[in-house]
């Protein structure tokens, strides 16, 4: 990973943890553990789910354009 690229991933994470920490409620942000369980349980609905989605659909349209090269050469 560039530097670039993970300096803008930092940037990104920042924004998601501002957003997270605002929907969490405050209890469970008393002490490491409880923090550690937060974030655990926003990676489980929120954040794995989504960026999973986002693999599939680029692994999806991956295939999709392997599939078009191999139908414009066989129609060469």
């Amino acid at each position: 990973m560039t530097p670039e690229d993970k300096q803008k991933l930092k940037e990104h994470i920042r924004s998601i943890s501002e957003i997270l920490v605002e929907n969490t409620p405050s209890g469970s942000l008393k002490d490491f553990e409880s923090i550690e369980l937060a974030i655990r349980e926003h990676m489980l609905t929120e954040i794995g789910p989504e960026m999973a989605n986002f693999f599939w659909k680029q692994q999806q349209g991956q295939e999709q354009e392997e599939s078009e090269k191999s139908v414009a050469l066989l129609e060469k």
